[in-house]
């Protein structure tokens, strides 16, 4: 049995929390959140970009009251993967009378240098910014990547994050 917990974060957002109790229900369980918030002629391209993976758990919010028009927005993060391999993606859709909408954004975490953890056959660096902790890389498909390497003692990481937007018909 899915355990659906609700919870109200600050005045600025409301949240769900799901555990993942059988994959084969997630599907379902995701657009029940998703049209519980609003968003109910999206399911094919929610289901197309946020199909949730092995080992989830998903949280959705929305902004309180809605946004102006008739426009619905909802954020949808999942954390899933495992320990030493987690990946987190936040997927914000918008659905209007005629289209629906995502922006996404991932962020990986990987021991190491980034020298060592991002290939350079796939990524040139765009942007170098010698005066902040990033550096921005772009691919052939023109996604952005933006790196940073931290450092603690003789461990370093490296933290990738990158984000694309898309759109869709109703369905």
């Amino acid at each position: 049995m899915v355990k659906i917990k609700k919870t109200i974060a600050l005045v600025i957002s409301f949240g769900i929390s799901i555990a993942n109790p059988a994959l084969a229900n997630g599907d379902q369980s995701l657009l029940k959140s998703f049209h519980e918030y609003g968003i109910s002629k999206c399911d094919r391209f929610i289901l197309e970009n946020s199909k949730l993976k092995s080992n989830w758990n998903f949280f959705i919010d929305k902004h309180v009251g809605g946004i102006d028009g008739p426009a619905t927005e909802v954020t949808v993060t999942q954390i899933f993967g495992s320990k030493g391999d987690t990946v987190k993606t936040d997927a914000t859709y918008i659905q209007t009378s005629k289209k629906c909408f995502l922006r996404k954004t991932w962020t990986l975490t990987f021991p190491g240098a980034c020298s060592e953890n991002i290939d350079g056959n796939a990524w040139y660096i765009s942007k170098k910014m010698p005066n902040k902790d990033y550096t921005t890389y772009k691919n052939a498909g023109g996604i952005e990547l933006h790196a940073k390497e931290i450092s603690m003692g003789n461990f370093k990481a490296c933290v990738q994050e990158g984000s694309l937007r898309k759109s869709g018909s109703h369905g």
